[in-house]
């Protein structure tokens, strides 16, 4: 069902707070002020002005917020800004450059004002309000249509605006928004909404540890996807043609496990800083959206997840095909053969919360529509906790995506592209300037590493019967700050150490644990959990990366008996000689991920196999043992 829509209200115009010249804020100017969106909600707006000398005709970007932030996140007074992610990355940089930039405060949010001195105080506002003021979750039909309706009144109230050098970015939440707009390099919306509006073209989005796949994000199943449903680098929940989520063995795959920590943390802090929509107004495409309830059913009910669970349906179409670029197909084919917009996506190997499998599925997806699609992928230890975000990290990236938005901005044009990746280190002082590059997320690796583990058959159980100390030492939300270390083996699980490793190896990419397992007839569902580890000859041992893969034979999603592949999140990690690899395996990692209901023994029939895949052109084989 169509999205019905109540008449516009409000001349197509911004309010007279926007008339320049606008108050100073240093040497930018900030227009300030509530604006009606297409719908007559008041949002909480901020327009800085491109500085003078600058040109006779000026680009507009648009700069999105995370979750739970409002309009001052990627505003600053200097071009440092924080010195990190805002470094030269910021609307004072931007309309140094000649840009106007946009930010605004999301709708559904509070503004509680700037949250550190390098931010202009701007006046603080609030995008909470009738008639459908809440937090949609950047839903296709409401958040993505702020943004364009916004950027229209922008460029019809200035008129030395180009309509056709439009930017937009954004981090997190702002970065999933940033990749579905790019499924829509003409924003037509708002003109059609009021013919005196004009029609944009994006021409570049830069989106910052985004998702592209909600529902994988949040819940990933482990399962694989792409056109074979087999590949670990386009994990997903559906394939991109789905329009529901999924929902069968035969459209896509299981709900997965729910991030648990994560989940609770970012929906405590929209309650305490916005209102999340519960169903009003009740004529949506999706239906009544409770947000409030898809919470409760997934991380409060959880397993089992029965497929024609009406609460599990919507959401799952919810969270893909209303909020996903993976699953904005249509959008996306139809710019093959004419200007396709170009993407710079910038994704963390550490970031727990928004794993590098969200920046390559999309980057597959739109090099198999086209070879030469203008999109580019950086991946380094960026983002979310635990996520460091090294200031000379960010001070690369962000020179490499300003690089790209100015190529791109008079015109995306089809290119040749690559994908970079930049290493982690958890040593002190500043981190090496190692990057590789490659034309394809597969192609960072050139080898592989393969670790067989004795001590098998064993049975992993749920409830393990013991609360593993790695559980809470390695969580991005409760764990210490930085690289996490080990408390010592997972209790109630399997730990496994290699034998010590001969050469320098460098791990780069996903990654996988090859599991040969049979579980018990009693059991329908079950979820095993894995984690690995760089083992010195002496200090604590390092979390690298974890995975998880949730089975479901209640559906059909998997069998009784078989072979799995759990895809681990990646890293780029240099692991020394002498170092030995440890894996973790077991059937609950809490708090991160949401354990299973349903008690079950999962037995691991023979050796597991922890491949990783390597820069090195050569294939190396070790073994390890509890």
């Amino acid at each position: 069902m169509a999205l019905a829509l109540p008449a516009r209200a409000g001349a197509a115009e911004l309010p007279p707070d926007f008339t320049a010249p606008c108050p100073a804020y240093g040497d930018v100017q900030i227009c300030s002020g509530q604006v009606p969106s297409f719908d007559g909600t008041s949002l909480d707006v901020d327009l800085t002005l491109p500085m003078h000398d600058t040109g006779a005709r000026h680009p507009l970007i648009v700069m999105l917020h995370g979750f739970g932030n409002n309009k001052h996140e990627w505003e600053a007074k200097t071009d440092e800004g924080d010195g990190a992610d805002k470094l030269r990355w910021n609307n004072h940089w931007f309309a140094k450059h000649g840009y106007y930039v946009l930010t605004y405060t999301a709708r559904g949010f509070r503004d509680d004002g700037p949250t550190d001195d390098s931010q202009p105080a701007t006046p603080n506002g609030t995008s909470v309000g009738p008639p459908a003021g809440t937090i949609h979750v950047k839903s296709r039909n409401w958040e993505i249509r702020d943004t364009q309706w916004l950027s229209a009144l922008v460029a019809a109230s200035f008129p030395d605006v180009d309509p056709s050098r439009v930017a937009v970015t954004g981090g997190s939440y702002g970065g999933g928004e940033s990749w579905l707009q790019a499924s829509q390099p003409a924003w037509t919306f708002p003109h059609s909404r009021d013919p005196s509006l004009p029609v944009l073209d994006l021409q570049v989005a830069v989106p910052k540890y985004p998702w592209t796949d909600l529902a994988y994000a949040l819940a990933p199943n482990g399962h694989g996807g792409g056109p074979s449903r087999q590949d670990l680098y386009e994990s997903s929940q559906a394939p991109p043609d789905s329009d529901t989520g999924g929902g069968t063995p035969a459209t896509g795959n299981p709900l997965g496990v729910p991030k648990a920590s994560y989940i609770t943390g970012l929906f405590a802090l929209g309650t305490s800083r916005g209102v999340f929509d519960e169903g009003v107004p009740p004529d949506e495409e999706n239906g009544p959206e409770n947000i409030t309830a898809w919470n409760a059913r997934i991380t409060g009910t959880g397993d089992p997840y029965p497929d024609g669970d009406p609460v599990l349906q919507q959401a799952a179409r919810g969270l893909t095909e209303l909020r996903s670029a993976y699953y904005q197909d249509e959008g996306f084919t139809r710019q093959v053969g004419g200007r396709e917009v170009a993407v710079f996506s910038i994704q963390g190997w550490t970031d727990d919360l928004f794993n590098a499998v969200e920046s390559f599925r999309q980057f597959k997806y739109l090099k198999r529509l086209d070879r030469l699609w203008p999109v580019s992928v950086a991946v380094a230890d960026v983002g979310h906790s635990r996520a460091q975000n090294r200031p000379e990290t960010w001070q690369r990236l962000n020179a490499q995506a300003f690089q790209f938005v100015q190529s791109q901005i008079g015109g995306s044009h089809r290119q040749a592209t690559t994908v970079s990746s930049q290493a982690t280190s958890c040593s002190t002082g500043v981190a090496p300037a190692v990057e590789v590059t490659a034309t394809t997320p597969e192609g960072l690796s050139r080898g592989s590493l393969t670790v067989a583990y004795s001590g098998f058959p064993r049975t992993l159980t749920n409830p393990p019967g013991a609360l593993d100390p790695n559980g809470l030492a390695t969580d991005p939300i409760t764990g210490n700050p930085g690289c996490r270390t080990s408390p010592g083996p997972a209790a109630g699980g399997y730990t496994g150490v290699s034998e010590p490793l001969p050469d320098h190896t460098d791990y780069v990419g996903l990654g996988e644990v090859r599991v040969q397992y049979a579980l018990t007839p009693a059991a329908t569902q079950a979820q095993l959990d894995a984690r690995v580890w760089d083992v010195p000859p002496s200090g604590p041992a390092l979390l690298v990366t974890r995975g998880t893969y949730r089975l479901d034979t209640l559906n059909g999603y998997d069998t009784p008996v078989g072979t799995l592949r759990l895809p681990l999140w990646g890293n780029h990690w240099q692991l020394a000689p002498g170092h030995r690899i440890r894996l973790d395996l077991t059937q609950a990692d809490t708090p991160t991920l949401r354990p299973n209901n349903l008690p079950s023994s999962l037995e691991i029939l023979s050796s597991p196999r922890l491949i990783l895949p390597t820069r090195e052109a050569r294939e190396q084989s070790l073994t390890g043992a509890p």
